[in-house]
C-alpha cells in the first residue's frame, strides 16, 4: 500500500470514530455496559436469596421430621383418639382451605392419619 493510501484510511477511520462519538454510539456502550453489570449483580443477588431460602426449606423439612419422628414414638406409648384429631385439624384448618368445606384440609387429615397408623415414619 502506498503512503497516501495507509493516509486516507487512517484518516477515513478517524473519521468514522468521530462520527460515532457524534452519535452517542460510544455513551450508548457504556451504558450498556452499566445496565449489563446492573443485571448481573441482581441475578448474583438472587442466586445467594434462593440458597439461603433452600437452606431454610431444608432446615424446616429436619425439623419437620424429627418432631414427627418424636410423635411417632410418643402414640406408640400414648395413643390418641383419631375422631379428635380430625376435630383438632377442622377447627386449626378453619378458612385454610380455598373452595372446599369449612376447615377440611385433605393434605393435613392425610397426613395425621399416616402418623396414627404408623405409616409416617
Amino acid at each position: 500500500m502506498s503512503d497516501g493510501g495507509e493516509q486516507d484510511l487512517d484518516g477515513a477511520s478517524k473519521a468514522f470514530a468521530q462520527h460515532l462519538e457524534k452519535i452517542g454510539f460510544f455513551s450508548q456502550i457504556s451504558d450498556l455496559e452499566k445496565n449489563l453489570k446492573s443485571i448481573a449483580d441482581g441475578l448474583k443477588d438472587l442466586g445467594e436469596t434462593a440458597t439461603r431460602r433452600l437452606e431454610e426449606t431444608e432446615s424446616l423439612a429436619a425439623h419437620l421430621l424429627a418432631i414427627e419422628s418424636i410423635l411417632s414414638v410418643m402414640l406408640e406409648s400414648a395413643p390418641v383418639d383419631a375422631q379428635e384429631v380430625r376435630a383438632a385439624i377442622r377447627e386449626r384448618t378453619a378458612g385454610l382451605s380455598k373452595g372446599e368445606g369449612e376447615g377440611d384440609n385433605p393434605a393435613v387429615q392425610i397426613i395425621a392419619e399416616e402418623l396414627l397408623s404408623g405409616k409416617g415414619d
